[in-house]
């Protein structure tokens, strides 16, 4: 679904202009100047407030930017690529079966792409995708790929292909928004691999999320959850500390009550102190 040609707008058109737009449908097919043809406008008048949500919303409209291209480039390669029809019949062939990998994924086929990847590898563990498939279509892969493991619940590989793609693409971003790759980066490892961690596994893996560069309010919520790692392993100085840095980064920090309680901290004080060290400070 292309939502920029429900509301009739070009794809770099700017958020007023698709205000505008959205009215102008929104009363050309609202249903009470249809009562003849109910259905077909309501049909209509939800598909263009759908289109308006994800258009109005910069997140959920960067995502739907990359559905579309991705589809797109899906289609210019059936159109251009004429090994595809023959790619499957060459089990044996490295080049194929990493575009067969591709090819899977850009058409959602989850499953089928991990077992192409996954039995090549049983073939020939030096095998690269990176060998076989020119840098773009190597970083849609590899990006892919890391969905449809992360789909899979297989936090760990998928987690390796993100971060494949961040480190290709953080010193000069050539293919995806850093943010979408960060975010699913630090959501892997803070709401699966550091919560079935033990404590002091946790702060490692909460110190790569802090490495990867964050923004404060998420970055003190790392620091709070590294005090509440350092708490459970007995380590409560390391523990103060890091809750104090959360409370320096945020000092509205919220959720903090429960852990400052358990190291005896007095969270309003922290909070008001460095509230005034932040106001002096600006």
């Amino acid at each position: 679904m292309n939502y920029y040609e429900t509301l009739g707008v070009r794809s770099e058109a700017k958020t007023e202009e698709i205000k505008r737009s959205y009215r102008k449908l929104a009363k050309k097919f609202h249903p009470d100047r249809h009562p003849g043809r109910t259905k077909w406008a309501e049909e209509n008048f939800r598909a263009i407030i759908r289109a308006y949500d994800v258009l109005r919303d910069p997140t959920r409209r960067s995502e739907h930017d990359r559905e579309l291209s991705r589809f797109k480039q899906s289609q210019e390669r059936e159109a251009i690529d004429p090994l595809r029809d023959n790619l499957e019949s060459r089990p044996d062939d490295s080049y194929a079966q990493a575009r067969l990998t591709l090819y899977e994924l850009l058409n959602e086929n989850d499953k089928k792409a991990i077992e192409i990847y996954e039995l090549q590898l049983q073939r020939d563990s030096k095998f690269d995708l990176a060998d076989h498939l020119d840098p773009k279509d190597w970083l849609d892969c590899e990006f892919l790929l890391g969905e449809a493991y992360e789909r899979a619940g297989r936090w760990r590989e998928a987690l390796r292909f993100y971060e494949h793609v961040f480190n290709e693409e953080k010193d000069d971003p050539k293919r995806y928004f850093l943010d979408l790759v960060k975010e699913k980066i630090r959501d892997i490892y803070t709401k699966r691999l550091a919560r079935r961690s033990q404590p002091l596994q946790a702060v490692a893996i909460y110190q790569k999320v802090l490495n990867l560069g964050i923004q404060k309010k998420t970055e003190a919520y790392i620091h709070k959850k590294i005090a509440e790692a350092f708490h459970k392993a007995g380590l409560a100085e390391k523990a103060i500390s890091h809750l104090e840095t959360a409370f320096r980064l945020e000092p509205k920090l919220k959720g903090a009550q429960k852990i400052c309680e358990k190291l005896g901290v007095d969270a309003l004080r922290l909070s008001r102190a460095n509230g005034r060290v932040r106001a002096r400070a600006n």
